[in-house]
Protein backbone atom coordinates (compact mmCIF):
# COMPACT_ATOMS: atom_id res chain seq x y z
CA UNK A 1 0.00 0.00 0.00
CA UNK A 2 0.88 3.44 -1.00
CA UNK A 3 2.40 5.11 2.33
CA UNK A 4 0.72 8.27 1.77
CA UNK A 5 -2.74 6.29 0.99
CA UNK A 6 -1.81 4.46 4.42
CA UNK A 7 -1.22 7.68 6.34
CA UNK A 8 -4.53 9.31 4.91
CA UNK A 9 -6.07 5.74 6.13
CA UNK A 10 -4.93 6.33 9.47
CA UNK A 11 -5.73 10.27 9.80
CA UNK A 12 -9.05 8.99 8.97
CA UNK A 13 -9.57 6.11 11.36
CA UNK A 14 -8.04 8.63 13.70
CA UNK A 15 -10.80 11.57 12.83
CA UNK A 16 -13.82 9.02 13.00
CA UNK A 17 -12.94 7.92 16.18
CA UNK A 18 -12.45 11.13 17.64
CA UNK A 19 -15.53 12.32 16.02
CA UNK A 20 -17.18 8.81 17.79
CA UNK A 21 -15.61 9.61 21.51
CA UNK A 22 -16.53 12.73 21.47
CA UNK A 23 -20.19 12.18 20.41
CA UNK A 24 -20.03 9.39 22.93
CA UNK A 25 -19.07 12.13 25.53
CA UNK A 26 -22.06 14.30 24.63
CA UNK A 27 -24.43 11.89 25.21
CA UNK A 28 -22.85 10.10 28.62
CA UNK A 29 -22.69 13.89 30.01
CA UNK A 30 -26.32 14.64 28.91
CA UNK A 31 -27.77 11.23 30.74
CA UNK A 32 -25.54 11.83 33.44
CA UNK A 33 -27.42 15.64 33.72
CA UNK A 34 -30.82 14.72 33.12
CA UNK A 35 -29.88 11.23 36.32
CA UNK A 36 -29.21 14.34 38.45
CA UNK A 37 -31.69 16.62 37.52
CA UNK A 38 -34.17 13.81 37.80
CA UNK A 39 -32.59 12.63 41.41
CA UNK A 40 -32.39 16.39 42.25
CA UNK A 41 -36.24 16.55 41.76
CA UNK A 42 -36.86 13.95 43.70
CA UNK A 43 -35.47 14.74 46.63
CA UNK A 44 -37.27 17.86 45.95
CA UNK A 45 -40.85 16.74 45.73
CA UNK A 46 -39.74 14.59 48.72
CA UNK A 47 -38.24 17.28 50.87
CA UNK A 48 -41.54 19.61 50.33
CA UNK A 49 -43.61 16.01 51.42
CA UNK A 50 -41.46 15.91 54.64
CA UNK A 51 -41.73 19.34 54.81
CA UNK A 52 -46.09 19.43 54.61
CA UNK A 53 -45.97 16.29 57.14
CA UNK A 54 -44.09 17.80 59.79
CA UNK A 55 -46.61 21.05 59.60
CA UNK A 56 -49.22 18.23 59.60
CA UNK A 57 -47.76 17.04 62.77
CA UNK A 58 -47.57 20.90 64.48
CA UNK A 59 -51.32 20.97 63.90
CA UNK A 60 -51.81 17.47 65.18
CA UNK A 61 -49.59 18.29 68.32
CA UNK A 62 -50.95 21.93 68.90
CA UNK A 63 -54.47 20.13 68.96
CA UNK A 64 -53.54 17.38 71.16
CA UNK A 65 -51.89 19.89 73.80
CA UNK A 66 -54.99 21.59 73.82
CA UNK A 67 -57.31 19.10 74.68
CA UNK A 68 -61.08 20.07 73.81
CA UNK A 69 -62.29 21.34 76.98
CA UNK A 70 -63.08 24.55 76.06
CA UNK A 71 -64.20 24.01 72.40
CA UNK A 72 -67.53 25.56 71.03
CA UNK A 73 -69.81 23.09 69.16
CA UNK A 74 -67.86 24.06 65.88
CA UNK A 75 -64.16 23.85 66.96
CA UNK A 76 -65.00 20.38 68.54
CA UNK A 77 -66.25 19.15 65.07
CA UNK A 78 -63.25 20.60 63.41
CA UNK A 79 -60.54 19.25 65.84
CA UNK A 80 -62.06 15.31 65.24
CA UNK A 81 -62.08 16.12 61.94
CA UNK A 82 -58.74 17.17 61.58
CA UNK A 83 -57.99 14.09 63.65
CA UNK A 84 -59.69 11.87 61.51
CA UNK A 85 -57.94 13.16 58.48
CA UNK A 86 -54.83 12.72 59.90
CA UNK A 87 -54.10 9.32 58.70
CA UNK A 88 -54.98 9.87 55.04
CA UNK A 89 -53.33 12.75 55.09
CA UNK A 90 -49.67 11.50 56.46
CA UNK A 91 -50.60 8.32 53.52
CA UNK A 92 -50.89 11.10 51.28
CA UNK A 93 -48.15 13.20 51.40
CA UNK A 94 -45.65 10.47 52.65
CA UNK A 95 -46.04 8.99 48.80
CA UNK A 96 -43.32 11.16 48.07
CA UNK A 97 -41.14 9.57 50.61
CA UNK A 98 -38.55 7.35 48.85
CA UNK A 99 -38.15 4.99 51.65
CA UNK A 100 -41.15 2.47 52.03
CA UNK A 101 -40.00 1.44 55.52
CA UNK A 102 -40.58 5.26 56.88
CA UNK A 103 -43.93 5.52 54.84
CA UNK A 104 -44.80 2.26 56.73
CA UNK A 105 -43.73 4.02 59.82
CA UNK A 106 -45.57 7.52 59.37
CA UNK A 107 -48.66 5.82 58.60
CA UNK A 108 -48.85 3.53 61.61
CA UNK A 109 -48.07 6.32 63.94
CA UNK A 110 -50.99 8.19 62.36
CA UNK A 111 -53.68 5.71 62.91
CA UNK A 112 -52.73 5.10 66.31
CA UNK A 113 -52.54 8.99 67.05
CA UNK A 114 -56.36 9.24 65.88
CA UNK A 115 -58.26 5.79 67.02
CA UNK A 116 -57.53 3.53 69.81
CA UNK A 117 -58.22 -0.24 70.20
CA UNK A 118 -62.01 -1.22 71.12
CA UNK A 119 -63.15 -0.90 74.75
CA UNK A 120 -59.81 1.89 74.85
CA UNK A 121 -60.05 2.60 78.87
CA UNK A 122 -57.23 5.44 78.59
CA UNK A 123 -58.33 8.93 79.86
CA UNK A 124 -58.50 11.29 77.50
CA UNK A 125 -54.95 13.23 78.99
CA UNK A 126 -53.53 9.30 78.48
CA UNK A 127 -54.84 9.47 74.64
CA UNK A 128 -53.72 12.78 74.14
CA UNK A 129 -50.67 12.01 75.76
CA UNK A 130 -49.55 8.99 73.59
CA UNK A 131 -50.52 10.54 70.59
CA UNK A 132 -48.01 13.68 71.24
CA UNK A 133 -45.47 10.40 71.85
CA UNK A 134 -46.24 8.78 68.55
CA UNK A 135 -45.91 12.41 66.77
CA UNK A 136 -42.70 12.99 68.23
CA UNK A 137 -41.32 9.49 66.67
CA UNK A 138 -42.86 10.58 63.60
CA UNK A 139 -41.11 13.94 63.45
CA UNK A 140 -37.92 11.90 64.78
CA UNK A 141 -37.96 10.00 61.63
CA UNK A 142 -38.80 12.88 58.94
CA UNK A 143 -36.07 14.94 60.62
CA UNK A 144 -33.36 11.67 60.38
CA UNK A 145 -34.52 11.61 56.77
CA UNK A 146 -33.98 15.06 56.20
CA UNK A 147 -31.06 14.81 57.79
CA UNK A 148 -30.21 11.48 55.23
CA UNK A 149 -29.63 9.05 58.42
CA UNK A 150 -30.91 6.41 59.23
CA UNK A 151 -34.45 6.05 60.34
CA UNK A 152 -34.51 5.47 64.39
CA UNK A 153 -35.88 2.98 66.36
CA UNK A 154 -38.72 3.31 67.60
CA UNK A 155 -38.42 4.70 71.43
CA UNK A 156 -39.96 1.87 74.08
CA UNK A 157 -43.04 3.73 75.19
CA UNK A 158 -44.10 4.82 71.90
CA UNK A 159 -43.74 0.73 71.21
CA UNK A 160 -45.64 0.29 74.00
CA UNK A 161 -48.85 2.61 72.76
CA UNK A 162 -48.82 0.07 69.18
CA UNK A 163 -48.60 -2.90 70.88
CA UNK A 164 -51.78 -2.51 73.26
CA UNK A 165 -53.46 -2.64 69.74
CA UNK A 166 -51.56 -5.67 67.49
CA UNK A 167 -54.33 -5.42 65.02
CA UNK A 168 -54.18 -1.91 64.31
CA UNK A 169 -50.68 -2.79 62.86
CA UNK A 170 -52.07 -4.23 59.82
CA UNK A 171 -54.55 -1.54 58.98
CA UNK A 172 -54.12 1.53 57.23
CA UNK A 173 -57.36 3.12 56.36
CA UNK A 174 -60.36 2.87 58.68
CA UNK A 175 -63.76 4.48 59.30
CA UNK A 176 -65.23 6.59 61.95
CA UNK A 177 -69.27 6.78 62.22
CA UNK A 178 -68.52 10.61 63.66
CA UNK A 179 -67.00 12.45 65.84
CA UNK A 180 -67.38 12.37 69.79
CA UNK A 181 -70.66 14.61 71.35
CA UNK A 182 -68.70 15.29 74.25
CA UNK A 183 -64.95 16.57 74.69
CA UNK A 184 -64.88 13.50 77.24
CA UNK A 185 -66.13 10.74 75.18
CA UNK A 186 -63.16 9.75 72.54
CA UNK A 187 -63.35 8.76 68.60
CA UNK A 188 -65.42 6.24 67.46
CA UNK A 189 -62.45 3.49 66.97
CA UNK A 190 -62.40 1.43 63.30
CA UNK A 191 -65.32 0.17 61.87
Amino acid sequence: MDPSVAGALIGLIGVVSGAGAAAGGVVYQQRHAERTASTARKRSEATAAAQHLLAELLTVQQLLRRGTYDFTDTENRDHYRTLARHPATMQLHSQWLPEAELRSRLSVNALYVSVGPPGDARSDVERRGDGMLLCSDSIACLGAFLRSEHIPDRPSAAQQVIDRWPDGQDGHAFILSDWPASPEEPPAGPA
